[in-house]
């Protein structure tokens, strides 16, 4: 592994034509220096033209917001967005002819209603038609798995299905085990897929099959790629997974476009995604510059100097006007009178609190009496009509983006499912003001905690009164029903997700990526835990097999001002090593 700080700093970086690989730890200043260079290249590039543009992808659309923000000069010549709405954008929606019929001629996908790519939230209606198709290939019996406890795995498993790329070949895989011992074969993945294809519904993850598929097909578009874009950044390379490192691979083996990655491989955290820590490594080994960047801009002297102690590759320098700041508590006992702890000397302030596992967010929630089941999630889950879910999920993600100001965004979210129902019958300036008057309905609506069967009550007749189509299925009962009787509006609002994670105080290590708060507390279930990847953790941080040491790390590493440390007792334990970390014990 290349030791950042032992790397010529990114700064002496001459050549805007080379290709380079940036290693830079947490808060290293990663936004500033990109930001810096991309503007560099449009000062500098002979290579533009009039028309060619600068790509940079990030991991998060926040994280691209953020770099747009910040832009000084013309954003027209730039291009900043996640890597899934890059290929979506770049390969999918002009290309998509390709992905019309499969190798045998066979119809794949529905590309006429094909309208962007969605979170994969497993529907009923689609998991229901799956094993019907099945049940009737097979003659086997699959009643079992329309009741519970086999609904509820295998949802969750369906939910983590995923694209497995090795030796060349591409397979769908579920990334998580729940022992719903679902119908797992190749094929009979791929048909649960293609339910949803049928509809022109595409998710997140097909969104880098089907950039593949198309590439495959037709190799000459990478041209394309470099002709619109000479210059690519990428940011976060250490998570990419296998397929989005062939892509990449291709554009910059068959194409003359300069590419930069940034990483760093002790943030490497999405090993169960397909990332792989030696791709960052080895990536145009040879080929490419390695800098690095290893001064922390983020965290007291205090965090910084912990942080060092956990990994031996970098040893960061804070900012030069850090302050030293308080000293790193580890709080033994209860999650519960952990945060009391807080709480009690700093009463005007958050905390955000962090945990490895779905598990244990869901356990922290319940131990400090807030929600635990993604109410999102399970309106699909019992939802049979994916049209009237898909309604709803579209109505609350549109209000999410008109709060923040994206009002485009907003109508062309609403305008979906009115799209789809009216199937062009209605010309669009109708489907806009449709999707205008929800929007201005619902604002008012909110305020009252209407539930959302007497929102979309009241939403069919005025829509059948002023229209004359019906917007969504009749809903008379079952278990929707009740779940839209029971259920408010601004109760599931927190569970959509407009482009980034919940803005929950609570949840896992993984969604914080790339955020900073400035009180953290870091949860670890077992005083083992503790032991084995903090107090030892630069033992297991280059581990190949285990994300462990590396998941706490990105934990630690999001504090600036104030970082606090859960475990539940202090078992097998050397008080004095905690000492010698400068850690302080407190009980709480």
């Amino acid at each position: 592994m290349s030791k950042a700080h032992l790397l010529p700093h990114v700064d002496t970086l001459g050549n805007i034509d080379e290709c380079v690989k940036v290693f830079a730890g947490p808060g290293a200043g990663k936004t500033r220096w990109l930001i810096e260079q991309l503007e560099r290249v449009l000062k500098q590039s002979t290579k533009l033209g009039k028309t060619g543009k600068i790509a940079c992808i990030t991991y998060t659309n926040v994280a691209a917001e953020e770099l747009i923000a910040r832009m000084k000069y013309d954003r027209s010549r730039f291009e900043i967005s996640t890597i899934h709405s890059f290929l979506y954008r770049n390969i999918i929606k002009p290309f998509s002819f390709h992905i019309l019929k499969d190798e045998n001629g066979d119809d794949l996908f529905n590309i006429e209603e094909l309208d962007g790519h969605d979170e994969h939230k497993v529907q009923d209606s689609y998991y229901r038609r799956w094993f019907e198709t099945l049940m009737s290939n097979s003659g086997k019996n699959y009643n079992l798995y329309y009741r519970d406890p086999a609904k509820t795995k295998a949802f969750q498993e369906l939910g983590s299905l995923d694209y497995s790329f090795k030796s060349g070949k591409v397979e769908l895989i579920t990334r998580k085990n729940r022992g719903a011992k679902l119908p797992k074969s190749n094929k009979e993945l791929w048909l649960y897929k293609s339910k949803y294809w049928k509809d022109g519904i595409m998710h997140h993850e097909d969104v880098l099959y089907f950039s593949y598929l198309i590439l495959s097909k037709s190799p000459r578009i990478l041209e394309f790629i470099s002709s619109k874009f000479p210059y690519i950044y990428l940011d976060e390379f250490q998570d990419t997974s296998e397929l989005q490192t062939w892509i990449i691979n291709e554009i910059c083996d068959k194409t003359t476009t300069t590419i930069g990655v940034v990483g760093d491989t002790a943030q490497s955290i999405y090993s169960f995604n397909g990332a792989q820590r030696k791709d960052f490594i080895n990536f145009r080994k040879g080929k490419s510059k390695d800098f690095g960047l290893d001064r922390n801009h983020r965290s007291t002297k205090s965090i910084v100097n912990f942080l060092n102690t956990i990994r031996n590759d970098l040893k960061q320098q804070p900012k030069t006007d850090a302050v030293n700041g308080i000293s790193i508590k580890v709080l033994v006992g209860p999650i519960k009178k952990a945060e009391a702890y807080f709480k009690k000397n700093h009463p005007t302030e958050e905390i955000h609190v962090l945990a490895r596992s779905n598990e244990d967010v869901s356990k922290i929630n319940g131990s400090l009496g807030k929600s635990k089941e993604d109410l999102s999630k399970e309106m699909f889950n019992l939802d049979g009509n994916s049209q009237r879910s898909s309604l709803i999920q579209s109505i609350l993600l549109a209000f999410k983006y008109k709060e923040k100001g994206q009002f485009s965004k907003a109508i062309k979210e609403i305008s979906k499912p009115i799209k789809k129902k009216v199937k062009g019958n209605l010309p669009n300036i109708i489907v806009r003001r449709i999707g205008i008057e929800i929007l201005t309905n619902i604002e008012g609506n909110l305020t009252k905690s209407t539930k959302i069967f007497d929102f979309y009550d009241e939403l069919k007749k005025e829509i059948k009164k002023e229209y004359g189509f019906e917007i969504g299925s009749r809903l008379s009962k079952g278990k929707a029903k009740d779940f839209y009787s029971k259920h408010s509006l601004k109760e599931l609002l927190p569970y959509v997700k407009a482009d980034t994670k919940s803005d929950d105080l609570v949840r896992t290590i993984h969604s914080s990526k790339g955020a900073e708060f400035p009180n953290t507390l870091v949860y670890f279930p077992t005083s083992k835990e503790f032991l084995t990847h903090v107090l030892e953790g630069n033992k297991g941080i280059e581990s190949d097999n285990d994300d462990g040491t590396r998941i706490y790390y990105v934990g630690c590493s999001r504090a600036m001002n104030r970082l606090f440390l859960s475990i539940p007792d202090s078992t097998g334990l050397d008080l004095n090593v905690l000492k010698k970390l400068n850690l302080e014990v407190v009980n709480v």
